[in-house]
């Protein structure tokens, strides 16, 4: 079997999950995998790790520019009448728009697997038309669809049996022997995530400050890392509350300064609106991080309430939670402990051999 898969975003080219995804795709020895991006990389030495990996890879100029369509799918015409793929895999519209070209041209007639990753959720008006939009594309133009969570396949219903749940897998590193959360030191809360409309950082903030006036306990930290339009708006919410020693705003941080920075809380919050899948919601919980979360994303998938983690709905909820579990350590720490047993479902050689099962291998 062979299978062709779109590795790059719309302007960023080959993206950091996506080669981790190709790497554990190149491992399944009943298929053979090519990828393809375009000529740029989301941060510098992706191209080598499929090198190093030995995962083969197509590049195509100006791929992820979304102009000069004529040409790409021309060129990715091309690729497909060398390769004669039975499958192809895109995350884009673009890239449904260049690969249902291409099997039109060239009268392959390989199958099409979309894997969905969004659909502009932060606009209440704007995500009905364009999960309209995208939902008629995937319903008269690809034979299946992936879906990461319940929350996301449930907006696109519609489509039937051609929507599948699959997660998305994560980096090794949050798999690596991290010692446990100490909840004996002082509580660290954490929730990253751009300062925007609907992410609610504000909401942790008055919720801290809540349940210091209820209980007295000044042992309390928070952490909110990211960058955005209501940053400097939280900011002097933290000033006019008193919280300025307890709540801190790292700024945009990498991702081995994000592992770190879980790895000294024992807390993840996530007060979102909508959370399309939720990696927030998952390193936290492979790293055995006791997770605070609305019903959004992957979250009503992997957390049983008081057993891989907690659920809240609203501010109240929230600091109702927090005076139950915050002084329970044995609690916290079993919730923790049942969440790390959970995590390997999120290794990206168990994600892919989900891919094959399911869809290729059908």
């Amino acid at each position: 079997m062979n299978i062709l898969c779109f590795t790059s975003s719309h302007k960023i080219g080959l993206t950091g999950q996506l080669t981790e995804q190709a790497i554990a795709f190149s491992k399944i020895p009943a298929a053979s995998f090519t990828f393809l991006s375009g000529e740029k990389e989301q941060f510098p030495g992706l191209f080598n790790r499929l090198d190093q990996a030995q995962s083969p890879y197509v590049t195509i100029a100006g791929l992820d520019d979304h102009a000069d369509y004529g040409r790409l799918v021309t060129e990715f015409k091309s690729l497909v009448e060398a390769a004669v793929p039975d499958w192809v895999t895109v995350s884009t519209n673009w890239q449904l728009a260049i690969a249902v070209s291409a099997r039109l041209l060239s009268r392959r007639n390989f199958k099409i697997l979309y894997i969905m990753n969004g659909y502009r959720h932060n606009y209440r008006f704007r995500s009905i038309i364009a999960r309209f939009l995208i939902g008629t594309g995937l319903y008269l133009f690809a034979d299946d669809v992936i879906t990461p969570c319940s929350f996301l396949k449930n907006k696109f219903n519609f489509l039937g049996s051609k929507n599948k749940i699959v997660f998305i897998g994560e980096d090794d590193a949050l798999f690596d022997s991290h010692p446990p959360p100490d909840f004996h030191e002082t509580k660290r809360l954490v929730f990253p995530g751009e300062f925007r409309t609907g992410k609610n950082q504000d909401m942790l903030i008055r919720a801290v400050k809540r349940y210091i006036e209820k209980t007295g306990d000044t042992d309390i930290e928070l952490y909110l890392p990211g960058k955005g339009e209501r940053l400097e708006e939280c900011k002097a919410l933290c000033r006019k509350l008193g919280l300025q020693d307890k709540v801190h705003f790292p700024g945009f941080i990498n991702r081995t300064e994000m592992l770190n920075l879980y790895l000294i809380c024992q807390y993840a919050l996530v007060s979102s609106n909508v959370e399309t899948f939720g990696h927030c919601i998952v390193e936290p919980f492979i790293l055995g991080r006791v997770v605070i979360t609305r019903h959004v994303g992957v979250a009503d998938d992997i957390i049983r309430h008081e057993e891989t983690g907690f659920f809240f709905n609203d501010e109240n909820d929230l600091v109702e939670l927090l005076l139950h579990i915050l002084p329970d350590q044995h609690l916290c720490a079993k919730v923790a402990a049942n969440a790390r047993k959970e995590r390997d479902q999120f290794r990206w050689e168990n994600i892919c051999q989900q891919y094959f099962d399911l869809v290729y291998n059908a």
